[in-house]
C-alpha cells in the first residue's frame, strides 16, 4: 500500500553548535540584489551566510515568527529574478559546501578548489546497479564535474552556466543541451532534505511518498499538526522539458513537488543524485547548412536515428542536438572567420556523437557524414578532443553575449522566450517565430536546444519603441506555444516575470494555467508556509497569496 503521508524531523545538530554568520553591509548585500538578467533590482536589510542545516532552520523559524521575507540565493545565474529580494533578508547558499558526516568515512570525498573545501560521499547502490552522490547545496556544477571525472563518473544535467550551484539547479529542474540524451535535473534526483519554513526538516526518498487518489499528501510537523496539500488543479503540458510552476501529475512522487518549486516551498539542505559512467569519447561536429528547411531535415533525420539506437538498431546516438538559425548567423559571422562560419551558411546545427570504442569510430563517422551529406549540407567541422568541443561551446555561448552587448549599446534590454512545443507542433510553431519577428520589424535571432523541440527566441531591441513592440508581440509567441500544447518556460523557470497584455503586466504563470490555476498553486505554497516568507514572487504573484489571508 502506497504512503501518502510524511512525517518531518527536526534538523541535524551542529556539534558543537554554530550560529550562522551576516552582513549588513552595502556592498556585500548590492552583490545579492539582482542576477544574470540585471532587468531588476531588489532590496535587503541583510545577507544570512548558513553552512549547515541547523543555521538554515534558525534562520527561517526566526523569520516565519517574525514575518520577515527570506530570499534565497546561489549564484546568481539564473535570469527570471527569482533570487532577487523584495524586502527582507537573503539567505546565501555558497557556503553550505560540506554534507553532514555519517557512516563510512571511506566513501567521503573531499575536495578543494578556488580555496574552498567541499565534501562529499560518492557510493554504490548495488540493488540498482548504479552510483549515486549525497551533496551538500552549495557546490558549484563545475566542481562536481572535477570530482566525478575523476572516478569516471558524471552527473548529466549540463546547464549552460556550469557556475551554478547544485541546490539552484534542483529548485529550478534545470536542463541544457544534453537533456536532450540524458533527461533533465528531475530525473536524477533520488532523494532530498528540505527545510520548512518553520525550521522542520523534511528527508524525502523517491519512490516512498505518493499523491493519494484524491490528490493530496499529508505533512506531520513535529508540532503534530498536520498539513494537507492538494496538487495543482491544473494539467502540465505532455512534453519532455517543463519547468512552469508546481509539477502536477495523478499519483505522483512528493519529491517531485519541490523539485522545480524555486525556492518558494522550503530550502534545500541536502541533495542525493543518481550518477552515470562518463561518456568514453565524444565527438562534436559543427555542421552549417543553405537553407534553414535543409538544416532541420537533418534534426529530425538525427532525432529519428538517436531514439532507434536506445532500442538497439543503430549507431547513430547523439548526446545533444544544438540550432542556430541565420539571425544566429550574421551575428556570430561579425565575431568569427569564414574558416568557422562559412559565407553561404543560413543555419547550422551542433550535434555530440558518442564514440563507446575506436572500433567503431570510422563507421560511426561514416554514418554521420552520409546523413549531413543526404540533408545537402553545406560544410562540417568535426574533431575528437576537449579542445575542440570546447572551442564549438564557446561560439555557442557567444551568441547570448553578443545579443547583450548589442541591446545594452542601446540601453535597452532584450525580449526572449524559453519555448518548448510538441515535437508534432515543431514546424507550426518554427514559422510562426518567422512570421511574428518578420512583421515586428526588429532583428531577431533563435537558437537552442532543437532536439527538444525547445528553441530561444530572441528579439533585439534597438530603442524604447522597439522594445515596447517586442514585449507585445513575445506575448502572441507565448500565447501560440500554450495553444499548440507546449510550454512558456522549458528551463528558465517563472520566477519574477510577467508579460504585457493589453499594455498591462499579468503573471507569467497565468498564461498557462488561468486564474484558477495560479489560485491552486498559491494555496499549496500557503500550506507549506502560512506567513509567506519564502521567496515571495517567485511563481506566485504577492495579490494571490494576500487573498488567502483575508
Amino acid at each position: 500500500m502506497q504512503r501518502h503521508e510524511i512525517c518531518a524531523e527536526k534538523p541535524r545538530r551542529d556539534v558543537p553548535e554554530t550560529d550562522p554568520t551576516s552582513s549588513t553591509e552595502p556592498a556585500t548585500v548590492e552583490n545579492y540584489l539582482t542576477d544574470e538578467s540585471r532587468l531588476i533590482v531588489g532590496k535587503a536589510e541583510k545577507v544570512f551566510f548558513p553552512r549547515t542545516e541547523a543555521h538554515v532552520a534558525k534562520i527561517l523559524s526566526d523569520a516565519s515568527k517574525r514575518k520577515i521575507r527570506v530570499t534565497i540565493s546561489g549564484a546568481g545565474t539564473g535570469i527570471t529574478g527569482s533570487r532577487v529580494p523584495q524586502g527582507g533578508i537573503v539567505l546565501a547558499t555558497e557556503k553550505m559546501t560540506n554534507v553532514f558526516e555519517r557512516g563510512s568515512e571511506e566513501d567521503l570525498t573531499e575536495h578543494s578548489d578556488l580555496g574552498v573545501k567541499y565534501t562529499l560521499y560518492i557510493r554504490k547502490d548495488v540493488e540498482r546497479n548504479e552510483h549515486y552522490a549525497i551533496v551538500p547545496p552549495g557546490v558549484p556544477l563545475e566542481t562536481l564535474k572535477k570530482i566525478f571525472e575523476d572516478k569516471n563518473l558524471c552527473y548529466p544535467p549540463d546547464t549552460t552556466e556550469m557556475t551554478a550551484l547544485l541546490g539552484g539547479t534542483v529548485a529550478t529542474n534545470a536542463s541544457g543541451a544534453r537533456t536532450f540524451h540524458y533527461g533533465c535535473t528531475r530525473d536524477y534526483v533520488r532523494r532530498l532534505r528540505v527545510v520548512l519554513p518553520n525550521g522542520d526538516v523534511l528527508d524525502i526518498k523517491r519512490g516512498k511518498v505518493f499523491a493519494s487518489e484524491e490528490n493530496q499528501f499529508d505533512i506531520i510537523l513535529t508540532s503534530g499538526k498536520r498539513i494537507t496539500v492538494e496538487l495543482p488543479s491544473y494539467t502540465m503540458p505532455d512534453i519532455k522539458k517543463n519547468a512552469a510552476g508546481y509539477y502536477t501529475k495523478p499519483g505522483m512522487d512528493l519529491i517531485d513537488l519541490f523539485i522545480g518549486s524555486e525556492g518558494t516551498l522550503g530550502v534545500i539542505s541536502e541533495v542525493e543524485i543518481k550518477l552515470e559512467n562518463q561518456p568514453k569519447n565524444v565527438l562534436p561536429v559543427f555542421a552549417h547548412f543553405s537553407s534553414e528547411s535543409d538544416a532541420i531535415n537533418f534534426v529530425k533525420s538525427l532525432r529519428s536515428l538517436s531514439r532507434s539506437k536506445k532500442l538497439g538498431k543503430d549507431g547513430i546516438n547523439a548526446l545533444s542536438i544544438e540550432f542556430l538559425d541565420e539571425g544566429s548567423i550574421e551575428l556570430l559571422r561579425k565575431k568569427y572567420p569564414p574558416s568557422k562560419i562559412p559565407p553561404k551558411s543560413k543555419s547550422a546545427i551542433f550535434f555530440e556523437q558518442e564514440i563507446p570504442n575506436e572500433e567503431v569510430f570510422n563507421d560511426l563517422l561514416k554514418r554521420c557524414v552520409d546523413l549531413l551529406e543526404s540533408c545537402n549540407v553545406l560544410d562540417t567541422m568535426a574533431s575528437l578532443g576537449t579542445d575542440w568541443l570546447k572551442e564549438i561551446k564557446d561560439i555557442r555561448h557567444a551568441l547570448p553575449e553578443s545579443i547583450n552587448t548589442i541591446v545594452r549599446s542601446k540601453g535597452v534590454h532584450k525580449v526572449a522566450t524559453d519555448i518548448a512545443v510538441p515535437e508534432r507542433a515543431f514546424d507550426e510553431m518554427m514559422s510562426y517565430y518567422h512570421e511574428v519577428g518578420r512583421k515586428s520589424e526588429i532583428l531577431y535571432a533563435i537558437f537552442g536546444h532543437v532536439g527538444d523541440n525547445h528553441l530561444h527566441f530572441n528579439f533585439i531591441p534597438e530603442s524604447e519603441e522597439d522594445l515596447v513592440r517586442a514585449e507585445r508581440a513575445c506575448a502572441l509567441l507565448l500565447r501560440k506555444a500554450v495553444e499548440l500544447g507546449g510550454t512558456i518556460t522549458a528551463e528558465h523557470g517563472v520566477g519574477k516575470k510577467t508579460y504585457v497584455k493589453n499594455g498591462k503586466r499579468r503573471p507569467y504563470l497565468e498564461l498557462m494555467y488561468g486564474v484558477e490555476g495560479l489560485k491552486s498553486v498559491a494555496r499549496i505554497k500557503h500550506a507549506f508556509d502560512p506567513n509567506h516568507i519564502l521567496n515571495v514572487g517567485n511563481i506566485i504573484p504577492v495579490s494571490y497569496l494576500e487573498d488567502l489571508n483575508e
